[in-house]
């Protein structure tokens, strides 16, 4: 059982499966993570810009520092781009490598691999 994943409406922090209110009044993302560090609840991964990841329709949220889930804990294999902050996913093609990746906003492909070892 991981953290309790939350949503974000205005200003406020909402139950992913429920939608019961959390927490009002939080109106910047620095309030909210604060919050959420304070409160054992995991906010979706946003890319540079602020824009919350998601995933055929369900928000994605970062638990442990590289794993990644959906709001409906369906563990799935993504990667933050590091031009945009955008979620890649494993690039398909016959000559991709099995662990390219892809950005799905800005196009910008890696090796995952190479990438984790580099950091």
């Amino acid at each position: 059982m991981g953290p309790t994943k939350v949503i974000v409406k205005s200003d406020a922090l909402h139950d992913v499966k429920t939608g019961r209110l959390i927490q009002a009044g939080l109106a910047t993302r620095k309030q909210q993570e604060d919050y959420a560090t304070h409160h054992y609840i995991a906010l979706p991964v946003v890319d540079n810009t602020g824009r919350p990841w998601s995933l055929d329709g369900k928000w994605v949220y970062c638990l442990r520092g590289s794993r990644y889930e959906t709001s409906d804990d369906e563990v799935v294999h993504l990667a933050r781009c590091h031009d945009c902050g955008g979620m890649c996913i494993t690039a398909d093609g016959p000559t991709m490598e099995r662990d390219c990746v892809r950005c799905i906003q800005c196009g910008h492909e890696f090796e995952s691999r190479l990438e984790m070892m580099e950091s």
